[in-house]
Order: structure tokens, then C-alpha cells, then sequence
């Protein structure tokens, strides 16, 4: 049995690393299907769109008690993550440490259910547009994502946040709707 240490595994520095190849291989098209189906849940958890399914600009509105954010505060933050992690797919060099004030929604985003309604309808084409981004990289491909992160990170690192974001939060706004009676 071949014993390895995390220090050894972990040796590989990002130099060493462009130099795996396997552009349209066999690993490289099960790292995409693996991704396209965290986008829909697949394995972790449940489909993100059911996440928010029936959700109404009232009830996301509202915070449980003992809890710091509501449905409505989870899907802004996520989405407005989202939008910068899909505009570095795009090759936009982004500030990844923009005002906190844009990271939450304000006080007159929440007074308009419109707003909601739009958030709604981002969230979902934000899924839509990750998963047509997964038909036309390659995941190694190195791109500059902005300050004050490592310059150069693969496409394959940027969806896998966005992944993770986006499930994360998910998990928490489901906890909070199922806090609010809300969840079926």
C-alpha cells in the first residue's frame, strides 16, 4: 500500500500544476459532468430552484428569532456572489472585497417585492449561465479573478466556489424557511 503524507500531496505548486493535461479526456469530462450536476444538486443536496420555490417576498422578509438573516438576506448575498464569480468566468478582473453594504440587501431593496421577484428570476438564469459556462472552458485555464486573491486561479476553482456559495447558503435558507413554518 503506497503511504502519502498531506505535505507530500500537497507539494505540487501552481507552477507544476498547468502541466497537467487532460483537455478532453476522460477526466476532464467527468469533472464537468460532476460539476453540472452540483449546479442542479445532484448527491449534496436538493435542486437550488426547489430552494426557492413558493418563496413570497413576505415570508423571505422575515428573520427567526436568534437569527441574523433572513431568506431574503441569503439569496442577495449569494446571488450578488454569484454575478462576481460568473463576471471572473468571464475574464472581469473583480474586487473581491466590495462595500458591505452591497453584500446584504438595504432597507429599500426589502419594502419592494418586486426586487424579490427579480432577485428570484437572477438566481435562477445565474444557474443557467454556470452551466453553459461549464460547455465552453477548460478547466485548467488559468484566469486573473482580482485583488487581493492569488492572480491567477483555474476555471475549474472559480465554478467550484461558486458551487459551494451557492449550496452553503442554500442549506441556511432552507433552515430558515423550515424556522419559519415555510417548507413543506
Amino acid at each position: 500500500m503506497l503511504k502519502v503524507t498531506s505535505q507530500e500531496l500537497f507539494k505540487v505548486t501552481r507552477t507544476q500544476a498547468p502541466k497537467i493535461k487532460f483537455k478532453g479526456g476522460f477526466m476532464e469530462k467527468q469533472l464537468l459532468k460532476d460539476l453540472a450536476s452540483g449546479l442542479i444538486g445532484e448527491l449534496t443536496h436538493l435542486h437550488p430552484k426547489k430552494a426557492v420555490k413558493g418563496l413570497s417576498p413576505a415570508i423571505a422578509r422575515k428573520k427567526p428569532i436568534n437569527l441574523d438573516h433572513s431568506c431574503w438576506d441569503l439569496l442577495h448575498h449569494t446571488v450578488f456572489w454569484q454575478d462576481i464569480l460568473l463576471k471572473n468566468l468571464e475574464g472581469e478582473f473583480m474586487d473581491w472585497y466590495p462595500p458591505h453594504n452591497k453584500n446584504w440587501p438595504s432597507d429599500e431593496d426589502l419594502n419592494d417585492d418586486d426586487n424579490f421577484t427579480g432577485l428570484l428570476d437572477k438566481f435562477n438564469k445565474n444557474l443557467e449561465i454556470a452551466a453553459t459556462k461549464l460547455e465552453n472552458i477548460n478547466l485548467l485555464d488559468r484566469i486573473k479573478i482580482g485583488k487581493p486573491l492569488p492572480p491567477n486561479v483555474t476555471y475549474f476553482r472559480i465554478l467550484l466556489v461558486f458551487l459551494q456559495h451557492t449550496s452553503y447558503h442554500l442549506g441556511q435558507l432552507v433552515t430558515t424557511r423550515k424556522l419559519l413554518g415555510d417548507w413543506k
